[in-house]
């Protein structure tokens, strides 16, 4: 049996110690850089609160943006940084009036090509799906793209709150424009909201989120003729008679 320090097992494993060196380096800057990314970030949106007529300069937004670009480069792999690359370019555009109607496509371009990247190399996590499908709501997209984002979403993450909580806010509000498909997963996310099942405070809050909802787009009656479980109908939705 040959000993670790022959050269037929030494060299592979200094070759695997050092692409490991070199894995952790460049991983551990990414987390350095975008802890220094999101620090400015949340800097920036203080201001914004404190005075709404707060806006960053070009020269800062170039230097953020350089930021995450390192950020890219030393772990392009990871979708939770593309989706935070997204995230950035979308507040900027969000808080930076002055911005030319060229200016405002080209970001918009940019924030859905790194949504598109993240689910390319996550695609089985439903978050990115519900973020990208935020996305594609704030830019008026209510397209194949938005509605499979939605679906995939709810695919993936049923009892995720917060995909539920999307769900709700951007289904109810896009009611009118999804297909009959989409409308039942929508009414499908109302129905596990009232239904959760966590302790009574929690499940009372999430029933009165999603109620509140269904009433305020006074959908009460197009929800509740989707709803797939009668004795929700029955609980839920007072336009329902008993059978």
């Amino acid at each position: 049996m040959m000993s670790i320090s022959h050269p037929v097992i030494r060299f592979p494993l200094i070759l695997l110690l050092l692409a490991f060196a070199w894995w952790a380096s460049k991983t551990g800057l990414a987390g350095l850089y975008s802890f220094q990314a999101n620090s400015y970030l949340e800097l920036w949106q203080h201001q914004r609160m404190t005075n709404p007529q707060y806006t960053i300069t070009d020269s800062q937004y170039q230097e953020l943006r350089q930021k995450h670009q390192q950020i890219l480069s030393f772990t392009h792999y990871n979708g939770d940084f593309w989706t935070s690359f997204a995230q950035m370019q979308f507040w900027y555009l969000y808080n930076t009036p002055q911005l030319t109607l060229k200016q405002q496509l080209q970001f918009k371009d940019n924030i859905l090509s790194a949504y598109r990247t993240a689910i390319s190399l996550r695609p089985t996590w439903p978050y990115t799906f519900a973020d990208f499908a935020v996305a594609k709501a704030n830019f008026g997209e209510y397209d194949a793209e938005f509605i499979e984002a939605l679906n995939k979403a709810n695919q993936l993450g049923a009892r995720e709150s917060y995909v539920i909580h999307t769900t709700l806010e951007l289904g109810l509000a896009a009611w009118n424009k999804l297909p009959i498909s989409s409308q039942k997963v929508v009414a499908n996310a109302v129905e596990r909201s009232v239904t959760w099942q966590l302790n009574d405070r929690l499940n009372q809050k999430e029933r009165i989120f999603a109620l509140s909802l269904v009433g305020y787009y006074q959908k009460l009656t197009d929800v509740c003729a989707l709803m797939t479980t009668v004795g929700q109908q029955k609980s839920n939705c007072p336009t329902t008679k008993p059978s």
